[in-house]
């Protein structure tokens, strides 16, 4: 193929194995198309076989990406702000418009409208200030036609800066006196009973390959699990049908202070090959969903694309893996049933245990919290500069629809909870304490794995620190 062909397929994000570079195509925009339509994003020789044979994945089982960062890059400069800013605001506005019957109106409205008069307006909140003695709290609030202030009695749980809400008061001479403030939220999803045979999602996160600390006989145990060699909960792994790596595949290098002391392998490159060497044991009946983490091998602005295969080249001999961007949002196809999945590293969710004292202790109810936040907010930052972003013609951290399964990784704690009809997972990690986490006090719960039915939507904590496979916390049912 020429280097015209090479060149579309790598803008489509799909990477071309040298041994059919020399391979002629015909209807290549097609190929894209299906390749893309069905999660893979590597052209190989059993891959092409697969194209030409029409049994590129099995149908019944498969991965629909409904949202997934193509890589694309912005200047940053203060237009760029005002752009993503913009579309931020709409976006979430429109959600809001949805929700509510009419008689929304705008604050350049709001301003004109006597003292006394209900009004009932979406605004984003650019600051929350709280009175000294906590008897009220003051809003500066703006839409795209002017800014003003609003007032509360109270001080609102929930409400943060940046979010954008629907707020309900009566007109003041220069503020609002808020009645009610509402979030634009997910909606609560019909649990439809679904005719497919059992299929299991299994959620691991934070792996941390490279680490000196590395969990490598509890992670092998898993392996062994997965495979059917171990009796406990056999009937389960026969069932998987996915798998999820939720980022920080490995410890990469120069994270955290004196990291470099806590390394057994000291090559990022390398960490990734060993990754692979344990990835590659999983059955091929299995797929794997992979995005990243602050520890990989890529920038540490949100969104974050797929792992590049310069650094992660050797993950892409996995024909099973399908490479995703942090965050995504896919389905899961069984039978034709879809399964929501909104996959999330969890970047953000320190800052609002830092900044909310009473989920400063990290432990997984806090989590939960903080994930409700989230979803409540239609945003998984939704307080600018909760992690870092990169300014694009739209933002890319809001929460369009609304998830089956919401899953983040990152705090090294374990979690199955959930909200209204969305399951909430925080899945674990393979890595023993840092020094690091010593520091600040951070326990991590090692070697836990959440999973799912997802024909029952019930669920399970798998515990494979000790000697057998075993329940870490009993089953939920949404």
């Amino acid at each position: 193929m020429d280097n015209e062909t090479l060149e579309k397929f790598f803008a489509n994000g799909i990477l071309v194995d040298a041994a059919i570079e020399g391979v002629e195509l015909n209807n290549v925009d097609n190929m894209i198309n299906t390749l893309k339509a069905k999660g893979i994003f590597i052209l190989n020789t059993s891959v092409m076989h697969d194209v030409f044979s029409n049994k590129i994945v099995d149908d019944s089982r498969r991965i629909d990406i409904i949202k997934n960062y193509d890589g694309r890059t912005s200047p940053s400069k203060p237009a760029d702000w005002t752009v993503y800013f913009n579309s931020r605001f709409n976006r979430l506005r429109d959600m809001l418009v949805a929700k509510e019957n009419g008689g929304l109106m705008s604050l350049s409205q709001v301003k004109g409208m006597p003292s006394g008069t209900s009004v009932k307006f979406i605004a984003m909140i650019s600051k929350i200030s709280i009175s000294p003695i906590k008897k009220f709290m003051v809003l500066d609030i703006e839409d795209n036609t002017t800014s003003y202030r609003a007032l509360s009695s109270t001080v609102k749980d929930g409400v943060l800066d940046d979010q954008v809400v629907i707020i309900k008061g009566k007109k003041s001479k220069d503020a609002v006196f808020i009645d009610d403030i509402i979030l634009p939220d997910v909606q609560v999803k019909e649990n439809l009973e679904t005719d497919i045979p059992d299929s299991y999602a299994v959620f691991l996160s934070d792996v941390h390959v490279g680490s000196k600390l590395f969990a490598k006989e509890p992670l092998e145990r898993f392996i062994k699990w997965i495979n059917s060699e171990t009796d406990e909960y056999a009937n389960i792994a026969k069932s998987v049908d996915f798998l999820f790596i939720v980022g920080d595949m490995i410890d990469g290098i120069g994270v955290y202070p004196d990291q470099e002391k806590e390394l057994e392998i000291n090559d990022l490159k390398k960490q990734y090959e060993e990754l692979y060497n344990i990835l590659d044991k999983i059955p091929k009946n299995i797929k794997i969903i992979i995005s990243q983490g602050n520890h990989d091998a890529t920038h540490i602005a949100e969104p974050q694309p797929r792992l590049d295969p310069s650094f992660a080249g050797p993950l892409y001999k996995l024909d099973n893996a399908i490479f995703l961007s942090n965050p995504y949002q896919i389905n899961l196809v069984v039978n034709d049933h879809k399964t929501n999945v909104l996959g999330y590293h969890g970047f953000s969710i320190p800052y609002y245990a830092n900044t909310i004292s009473k989920y400063n202790k990290m432990n997984p109810e806090d989590i939960e919290a903080i994930m409700r936040i989230h979803l409540k907010s239609r945003h998984l930052a939704p307080t600018h500069g909760s992690t870092q972003v990169i300014p694009l013609q739209e933002d890319f951290l809001i929460i369009g629809e609304t998830p089956d399964i919401y899953v983040t990784g990152h705090i090294h704690k374990v979690l199955l909870g959930k909200y209204k009809e969305t399951i909430l997972i925080n899945a674990s990690c393979w890595q023993y304490q840092t020094s690091y986490q010593k520091k600040y006090g951070l326990e991590p719960e090692v070697a836990k794995v959440p999973v799912v039915n997802l024909k029952t939507k019930e669920g399970l904590i798998l515990d494979f620190l000790g000697e057998k496979v075993q329940v870490y916390k009993k089953a939920i049912k949404v």
